[in-house]
């Protein structure tokens, strides 16, 4: 809107300068006396000079118009997108689900702490988590894991994680963690996440399955700056 208003503007003070210019020019020319040929044919020529410099100035007003509007519609646009902070930095959160080793089912929770890094639509980071059980043959799991994961909007992230895992029944058994989740942005430094776990860890006990499944629900709120 400014840069049209700058067009407009600029294009009516060629005009009038055209305007001026030409009258000035008329009126010298009918004091010189239009009756005589001679002074006609210098008329004509100086006519003809007049109407080049004429449009030699209406040119350059109107381009400099055009700059002077096109300059200040570059300062107007629309600021630069931002993506979302949560998805960069340290963040902790809380999570509560259910596990479940061969029919042996009970409500896990827990908390887990991690960081995040971003490089456009990629998100990729580390994190740690601890969980109590209520299942019978297992008292509580950990885990350490690696994260990737895609935005496939700038609110939604699909990841997939992997990485070590603890598992305690009777004894502490590890082994392999990985899973895949989804993870939305609620507020600019709060996410909520669905997700789902497997644990492979070697039970020599035998107090537990080998493979503990565990699915859940989890916030996150972003701790740095």
């Amino acid at each position: 809107m400014t840069g049209s208003r700058g067009l407009v503007g600029g294009l009516s003070r060629v005009t009038c300068f055209t305007y001026d210019l030409a009258r000035e020019a008329g009126d010298g020319a009918l004091v010189q006396g239009w009756g005589k040929k001679a002074q006609d044919e210098g008329s004509h020529e100086m006519g003809v000079l007049r109407n080049g410099v004429i449009g030699l100035t209406v040119l350059a007003g109107f381009s400099l118009s055009v700059t002077a509007a096109s300059a200040d519609g570059s300062t107007s646009g629309s600021p630069a997108y931002e993506m979302p902070a949560i998805w960069r930095g340290l963040y902790g959160g809380v999570h509560l689900g259910n596990a479940d080793t061969d029919g042996d089912n009970g409500v896990v929770g827990g908390v887990q702490l991690g960081y995040n890094w971003q490089t456009q639509r990629i998100v990729y980071g580390v994190e740690g988590d601890f969980s109590l059980s209520g299942a019978n043959s297992i008292d509580w799991l950990a885990s350490l894991r690696g994260r990737v994961g895609y935005l496939i909007q700038p609110r939604i992230l699909l990841y997939g994680t992997a990485g070590l895992g603890l598992v305690n029944g009777h004894d502490t058994n590890s082994g392999f963690a990985y899973g895949v989740g989804v993870e939305g942005k609620l507020t600019r430094t709060l996410s909520a996440r669905l997700e789902y776990l497997a644990y492979d860890a070697d039970n020599n006990a035998h107090s537990h399955s080998d493979t503990v499944g565990v699915v859940r629900a989890g916030l996150n709120i972003k701790l740095d700056p």
